[in-house]
């Protein structure tokens, strides 16, 4: 029954979102916006809710197809919440949604001891008790711990109470991404007639390439005065890191480029929106060619090589935003997203 509620409410929401595709010069930027993100967190909640099957069908049968069906799908959801990453206001504040879809940074460890814990617990946890715990336990890092790291060697995911912690996860996380399409277009209504979003949007996409460079590349790969940390990375366990920040770039080029390219039309600025999507694309295809994982380009020197001119590219792209197109937009910058933990 609570699938096919999610279900209802992806197929009215994307109904609402359908308009973008007919988007025309009356569009306001701030429509834009909204409409294309509406369509991201439809296919985050879709990809989600798939996840939850494949978690379902391999539990009641393991094998190894339906083991590569369960990653494929835990890649494709978490790579959908990757592209849709850079709105951090909104229904996503709620309850610490971001943080409950994605705990990272994780530098004690408590992914792990929170897996671990429940594994050893007596009675096996569903997706209201899930909800009841920490961050730590509930998104796509805790369900990767499942998949992929060494520990699991002697704890077979198709065991019992690996089975059922898989599962409340995965359900939590369907749960979770339907009501944040919900809220997203319930949100509406405020968001388009307050002025004060297009900011906000700009900010939010600003705080994501910030956020790019500084912590999911910058100090992993050691650019940042500390040593090359590669436990530092997100992914790390499944060697998927720079598929998630392709993700998050192809995330801004679907749903950020077009509401800003709307915005620097309206001031007369269409080359700045021009040379940041040249930017993107350039950053884009050099993300594509890149390995998925970060920890093991650190011990090769020709990969290595290639991450760091990745990270030149994000960090230009960083600046044609939140140096050029800001300061064309006369938006105040304050908070450095990047700064601390």
């Amino acid at each position: 029954m609570m699938a096919a509620f999610r279900r209802l409410g992806l197929l009215a929401c994307a109904f609402l979102a359908a308009p973008l595709s007919f988007a025309t010069e009356n569009t306001t930027p701030r429509e834009m916006w909204h409409s294309a993100v509406e369509m991201q967190y439809a296919e985050l909640s879709a990809a989600s809710e798939r996840l939850e099957t494949s978690a379902a069908r391999f539990c009641q049968g393991p094998d190894e197809a339906l083991r590569q069906r369960l990653e494929d799908d835990w890649l494709s959801a978490y790579q959908a919440w990757q592209a849709v990453r850079f709105i951090q206001f909104g229904p996503v504040e709620q309850n610490s949604r971001g943080w409950q879809l994605q705990f990272w940074p994780d530098r004690k460890n408590l992914v792990g001891r929170k897996v671990n814990g429940w594994l050893k617990a007596p009675d096996a946890p569903d997706a209201q008790a899930i909800a009841r715990d920490s961050v730590a336990i509930q998104g796509f890092p805790a369900l990767e711990y499942l998949l992929y790291d060494d520990a699991m060697d002697q704890q077979a995911l198709g065991e019992p109470n690996a089975c059922a912690l898989m599962q409340a996860i995965t359900t939590h996380l369907a749960d979770t991404t339907s009501a944040l399409q919900r809220d997203w277009q319930a949100f509406g209504e405020h968001y388009l007639a307050t002025a004060d979003y297009t900011e906000t949007t700009l900010a939010s996409a600003i705080q994501a390439l910030e956020l790019l460079e500084d912590k999911r590349l910058g100090e992993p790969m050691g650019l940042k005065g500390a040593p090359a940390n590669g436990y530092l990375a997100e992914a790390w366990r499944s060697d998927n890191s720079i598929r998630l920040v392709e993700s998050s770039l192809e995330g801004l080029r679907t749903g950020f480029l077009p509401g800003l390219t709307a915005l620097l039309r309206e001031v007369d600025a269409l080359p700045l929106a021009e040379a940041f999507r040249d930017q993107l694309d350039k950053t884009l295809a050099q993300a594509s060619e890149q390995p998925s994982g970060l920890v093991s380009a650190l011990d090769d020197e020709a990969v290595f090589r290639g991450l760091q001119s990745l990270y030149l590219d994000i960090s230009q792209l960083r600046h044609l935003l939140g140096n050029e197109v800001a300061g064309e937009l006369g938006l105040v910058r304050g908070f450095n997203s990047s700064d601390g933990d």
